[in-house]
């Protein structure tokens, strides 16, 4: 009797083409495999985007940044110090090798 369930089984399992007996086992055994791995900047994105739709007014740059730093294990950052200048529109700006050549002449 036990010879014949071990055959059988052994049938039942090497029969599945396409798979392999040990994916086979897993999934009998319920084995269920871990998540893909995300990078820092595809996390940003969906909590950033899950912070949104539960409320827009909230500053969800920085919440997405905390969450994702505390998950996946980053050291905090200190605030860099200094004054960004944000400029609209065509702005024309001096570049290095402009000053030198004024300066030539």
């Amino acid at each position: 009797m036990k010879k014949a369930l071990y055959l059988s089984l052994s049938l039942l399992l090497s029969g599945c083409s396409g798979t392999s007996p040990f994916q086979v086992i897993q999934g009998l055994l319920g084995y269920i495999p871990p998540p893909d791995e995300t990078t820092v900047g595809e996390e940003l994105k969906l909590e950033f985007d899950r912070c949104e739709k539960i409320d827009p007014n909230r500053n969800c740059a920085q919440i997405a940044y905390d969450v994702v730093r505390k998950v996946k294990g980053l050291e905090p950052r200190k605030v860099p110090k200094g004054v960004v200048i944000i400029l609209e529109g065509d702005v024309e700006m001096e570049t290095p090798s402009d000053s030198k050549g004024d300066k030539e002449q």
